[in-house]
This record gives structure tokens, sequence and C-alpha cells, in this order.
């Protein structure tokens, strides 16, 4: 589901915030962000891999499972 946050406002930890109004559907979905800068670049979708972890500067990922509201917990 593509969507836009809010512009970003930088928090007292130096980290960026945002926020997206979604209604989740039951099932799996990936939720990705990726960063834009007041120049137009954009984080690249994949990064080469790196021992040390340096320079992660790539769009997260994280899954999530959407349960239906009448599914046993």
């Amino acid at each position: 589901m593509p969507g836009r946050g809010r512009t970003g406002l930088t928090g007292p930890d130096g980290r960026c915030r945002w926020r997206l109004a979604w209604t989740a559907a039951p099932g799996e979905c990936l939720l990705s962000v990726r960063a834009t800068d007041a120049e137009g670049h954009t984080q690249p979708l994949d990064q080469s891999w790196n021992r040390g972890g340096f320079a992660a500067n790539l769009v997260r990922r994280v899954p999530v499972l959407c349960l239906d509201e009448d599914a046993p917990v």
C-alpha cells in the first residue's frame, strides 16, 4: 500500500519520527520506510552488505501480521 507519511520531525534523540494513518486488513503486510531529503535524494531499496553494518542507508522493511477481529488469539 503506497502512502506518504508526514514530514518528519527530529526528536530529542536525533531520530526522525513520522506517522501514517492506515486501515489494516487481515493478512500479512510489509511496511517499508524510505526517506527523501530536501534535495530529492531517496534511500536505495537495497544496499551492499558490509561486515560492520556501517552506513546502513536503505529502505527499512518490517513484516506485520494483521489478525481478523473475530480470530481467536
